[in-house]
């Protein structure tokens, strides 16, 4: 079994890779040293350039360059947000029985489906991988995938990590994954409803997740495919360009190519004032060989989005409203994705709620997810689900309502106890001294507690067994089924029993 474990994160603009290994979780840092990498692809005659450096090619190569895949990995994607992204694409999209993006390469025209830029973007990250877990052949992780996506589409994320390298031991929701780095699930008496709200470079997101004794179920989700941190960078575009024009009497937004160099300086000025007070902008040859140059407090910038913040606030008060809830309901708000660095957002998000807490850690918002993954990973690497791929695309996190005991004719009893996550995985071998009619009877039931009261039945098996001897017994409860798997370590013969788990046990 590998010691480490990784959780991955892939967004329309960025991705994060986090490391669990040796009881410990982090981000991993780039071949750059950055946290976080552009999900940027530019696809060239010679070459496919990922990350930061496509980032800043991506005006010189417009019609190479891929950005926002993500929501074309979505199966069920409406028609709006369809036309929106051809529209919005500098890269060229068509869609005939699926969405594809047609890019010359060496004077012919290539398509590329959105699962095949996820593999090459994923391989970049699985690159990543390789030099913070060099020791190991096999990078398990576990993968962050949105709510609303259907099984046909988070099996496709799947298949695109396999393809890059990587073995998937589950795929877990977006907003589970952000409650799990905040450690919302350990304590298992904790019953509370917490908000999780993302707000990404082009998209947001916001859900309600009931947390139920180390269980997490999501209660209401909602999609804002619009609602994105661009919206912030643009104001902040148009304010360095008038600061420019008032200076130079030159109109930077006449020019395509100077109002695209203005937003990337202005989107990295938007990250330098989520932590410090000041930054400067500077862009060479912005408009006509001439150059410009210009500080910005955070002050300045809080000034220029204060009207466009209630854009922000809409959802939280719309998901409550739809699920008739209200703020003093909300016990713990997580704030998720790279626009919720910024500080003035943080704060007006916090006021709303005077019974709820801002959930802080060491983690960025933009690292949250992933590093919630990885702590997933290292659950199911713990107990024993490293040697099979699970096949579930259910992306909650369940834990047992009681306890399971398997019961082997007064031998042994294996017992799983209450508020275990799922899925996991015993595996222990049993001494079978004495057998009646070649056979041992095999019984599954629940208990209240960790011991062999019976509350409910859950099945009886009659397992033959020609003499006595070792059996090993590998027993792994998903959160659809309890399989005993079953080795006569005489014979080697195997046999297998499955038991249905009903959504009231877990």
């Amino acid at each position: 079994m590998a010691g480490a474990s990784f959780g991955l994160y892939l967004g329309n603009t960025s991705a994060c890779l986090a490391l669990y290994k040796d009881e410990n979780v982090d981000v991993v840092a780039n071949h750059a040293g950055d946290r976080v990498t552009a999900a940027v692809i530019t696809i060239t005659d010679s070459e496919k350039v990922i990350g930061a450096s496509a980032k800043a090619g991506q005006f010189r190569n417009a019609l190479s360059t891929i950005t926002n895949n993500k929501r074309l990995m979505n199966k069920e994607i409406d028609s709006k947000e369809l036309d929106d992204a051809i529209k919005n694409s500098t890269s060229k999209i068509i869609n005939e029985s699926s969405p594809q993006y047609c890019i010359k390469v060496i004077d012919k025209n290539e398509t590329f489906t959105p699962q095949k830029i996820s593999s090459l973007l994923l391989g970049a990250m699985y690159d990543i991988s390789t030099t913070a877990a060099h020791d190991d052949d096999e990078h398990n992780i576990v993968f962050c995938v949105p709510y609303r996506f259907n099984p046909d589409s988070i099996k496709a994320w799947c298949n695109s990590a396999t393809t890059a390298g990587f073995k998937v031991l589950q795929a877990i929701g977006e907003p589970v994954a952000s409650c799990l780095a905040h450690g919302i699930a350990k304590d298992k008496k904790k019953n509370e409803l917490v908000l999780v709200y993302r707000v990404g470079g082009v998209s947001s997101n916001i859900s309600l997740v009931k947390v139920t004794s180390g269980s997490l179920k999501v209660l209401s989700d909602q999609y804002y495919p619009e609602l994105g941190g661009h919206k912030l960078t643009d104001l902040l575009t148009l304010y360095l360009a008038q600061e420019f024009r008032n200076k130079y009497k030159i109109d930077p937004t006449e020019s395509r190519r100077s109002i695209a160099k203005l937003k990337s300086e202005a989107e990295k000025c938007k990250h330098v004032l989520s932590t410090m007070s000041t930054a400067h902008c500077f862009v060479e040859s912005l408009c006509e060989g001439v150059d410009f140059s210009h500080n910005i407090t955070r002050a300045r910038f809080e000034n220029l989005i204060s009207s466009h913040i209630s854009d922000y606030i809409k959802p939280i008060m719309d998901i409550l409203n739809s699920s008739s809830k209200t703020v003093v309901d909300i016990k713990s708000i997580i704030l998720c994705g790279g626009t919720m660095k910024i500080p003035k957002l943080q704060e007006k998000i916090g006021s709303i709620f005077p019974a709820g807490e801002v959930l802080t850690s060491r983690w960025s918002p933009d690292e949250t997810m992933a590093v919630g993954a990885a702590i997933h990973s290292s659950h199911l690497l713990a107990h024993g689900m490293h040697d099979r791929e699970l096949n579930s695309t259910d992306v909650e996190i369940y834990s047992l309502a009681k306890s399971i005991c398997v019961e082997f004719s007064g031998i042994e009893c294996i017992v799983i106890p209450k508020d275990t996550i799922v899925p996991v995985k015993i595996q222990t071998t049993i001494d079978v001294l004495n057998i009646t009619n070649d056979k041992i009877s095999i019984n599954v039931f629940e208990t209240e507690d960790n011991g062999n009261e019976v509350t409910k039945k859950i099945g009886l098996i009659s397992y033959h067994l020609k003499a006595p001897g070792k059996l090993k017994v590998d027993t792994d409860l998903t959160e659809a089924n309890l399989n005993i798997h079953i080795t006569d370590l005489t014979s080697s013969e195997k046999s297998v029993f499955r038991f249905p788990i009903h959504e009231d046990d877990l």
